[in-house]
This record gives C-alpha cells, structure tokens and sequence, in this order.
C-alpha cells in the first residue's frame, strides 16, 4: 500500500466508526470495537471488546478503513483508562500520527463466500454457483466443479459481504481471463469493471478487513 501519515483529528471521523483492534502480543488476534468520541490532548474513547481484560499502558493496535479517501489507516497507541461503568470502554492515547494507506487495486483477501454466476445473453441466460476464494479490488477467483462458459466471456458475480454489520448484495459485471483445471473442478480468474462508486467502497471495506498487511 501507498503510505502517508497525518495527524488524528484532522480526519474528523465520526462515532460509530468501526476499529479493529490488535494487541501487543496476539498479532493474529484481532477485535472489533467502535469509536465513540475524542477530544484533542486528551483521549480516543473508544469500546472495550467483551472479555478483554485490560490494563493502563497495554499497548494497542488500531486499523480501520478510512471512506472519505478509500483508504486503509492505523495508529499505535495506548490504554490510558479502561472502565466497565457505565457500559465497557477505554480511553486510549491520542496517536502521534495516522498512517494512510491507498487500498491497491492488486491487494487480495482470502475468503470463502458462496456465489451466483449468471452467463449468457437473452434466452439463452444461465446461471450456476461458485465460491469465491480470493477477492480483491478489481476482481476475484472462483472455483466450481464444472463451467459452461469460457475465457473472454462477460459474466455477473453475485455474492453477498458484510461491511460494519451492514449486508450488501454485490451485483459485479466481470471478464472471465482464465480458466484452469484443478482436482476436482475448475479455477476462474475474473476481472471486475464498471462497479459503481457506492460497491467499490464497500467492497474496499471488506478487503481491508480481511487481509494482514496493513
């Protein structure tokens, strides 16, 4: 990813905004939490993931997905206050800067979603299922048994992804640029164009929440 910094409170980011949370020492273990509010020289306030004990001075790291710029941000930063009362939420240090990162087109997350293919033209439209194995911002691999299309055709992939506990229904026109036999089916490599502004930042959000290079 492209990578910039700028500071905190310059992205003016509203509550409600989803986190993801990394804790020092658990890099594969990763919680969710929402942003409730923030002041300057003070603290981020942010959830308390449920069962996470928590101490002053734990050291946390904070990623989520930036919609104004389609961006892909993280901070290091700090407990400063963990408190159950009146409901579970921490305080934690105002980062010293934000680093930005553009979401490139070739970035891929491994997924398994099941999919609807539909193929064909007029009377002669078809459709089959496939799931989906990798998926990135500007296309996909699907796997299935059999296809009865072929490289260089015009297909939709329909699936469905979750993004901030919001479910989208993903209606993408694709090219089908390759198809290779594997044990037991057949591997399409799929290229996606004329997504809609509104599916492609919800399909940056799902990338981002399901890839580890950030």
């Amino acid at each position: 990813m492209d990578e910039n910094t700028t500071d905190f409170m310059d992205l003016k980011l509203s509550p409600g905004q989803l986190l993801q949370l990394e804790f020092d020492g658990y890099t594969d273990d990763r919680e969710k939490s929402v942003l409730i509010g923030y002041r300057r020289n003070a603290s981020v306030i942010v959830t308390m993931p449920v069962g996470r004990g928590l101490r002053i001075g734990d050291k946390i790291n904070v990623r989520f997905f930036y919609g104004r710029k389609s961006s892909a941000c993280a901070f290091k930063t700090e407990v400063i206050h963990p408190t159950t009362l009146p409901f579970a939420h921490m305080h934690l240090k105002i980062p010293d800067k934000v680093i930005i990162g553009e979401v490139r087109q070739n970035v891929r997350a491994d997924v398994d979603l099941v999919s609807k293919v539909e193929f064909g033209v007029d009377q002669d439209k078809k459709q089959t299922t496939a799931k989906i194995v990798d998926l990135s911002l500007n296309g996909a691999r699907i796997i299935g048994r059999t296809f009865e299309f072929s490289s260089g055709n015009e297909i939709l992939l329909i699936f469905n992804i979750n993004v901030t506990g919001i479910e989208y229904e993903m209606t993408v026109p694709a090219t089908v640029r390759s198809m290779n036999a594997i044990e037991k089916g057949m591997s399409v490599g799929l290229q996606f164009h004329d997504l809609p502004a509104n599916d492609k930042i919800a399909l940056q959000a799902f990338v981002l929440t399901h890839i580890h290079d950030l």
